[in-house]
């Protein structure tokens, strides 16, 4: 009986036949989890790539405008979803706004727009403005946007990723871009 239970374990420890079945079990855990984060990266590089599309493009249209008023505003924030497209623009905040820089070379605001929840600049408050756009008596154009990532996966393990953008942008048609409410100018 001794001698059939050693025979029975060098049997079992020669036996090659589930190793296979074996080392799948334990790696395809791993590889399932490697698959979704390699996903949920790539999902949100290209969520903030479309976030950074939507920053550069707001400025660019807005700065075709040699005026605008609150509803040309509305409009373009309106294009935000076209570009967002296809993900919600539901967690998207924008503010866009005007400043020019004084003699210290701080960016006033002149005026300021808020989308979906945002708090736009104070009128007549101060911006630092970045390295080679402190020229006194500029005008810049300032589109700020932030985006809160919920991964698709992920979402119960990880908290949303927040994101953000922003740009200065000369007007390209005038030298500013008055915003007039009512024919009265830089009230929006």
């Amino acid at each position: 009986m001794r001698r059939g239970r050693f025979s029975l374990a060098r049997r079992f420890a020669r036996d090659r036949r589930g190793v296979a079945a074996l080392e799948f079990a334990l790696v395809v855990p791993i590889v399932i989890v490697v698959y979704a984060a390699g996903f949920e990266i790539v999902e949100a590089s290209t969520v903030y790539r479309k976030l950074t599309d939507t920053t550069v493009q707001l400025a660019n249209v807005t700065a075709q405008y040699t005026s605008v008023t609150t509803t040309d505003v509305t409009n373009i924030f309106g294009a935000s979803s076209q570009i967002m497209s296809p993900y919600s623009t539901t967690p998207l905040t924008v503010v866009l706004s005007e400043v020019q820089v004084n003699a210290s070379g701080q960016g006033v605001v002149q005026w300021s727009e808020a989308y979906q929840g945002a708090t736009a600049l104070t009128k007549s408050s101060t911006v630092t403005m970045p390295t080679g756009f402190q020229n006194n008596g500029d005008y810049y154009l300032i589109v700020q946007t932030t985006y809160d990532y919920s991964p698709v996966i992920g979402s119960a393990f990880v908290q949303p990723i927040n994101m953000s953008n922003k740009i200065y942008m000369l007007p390209r048609q005038s030298t500013n871009i008055p915003c007039t409410v009512a024919g009265t100018t830089n009230s929006c």
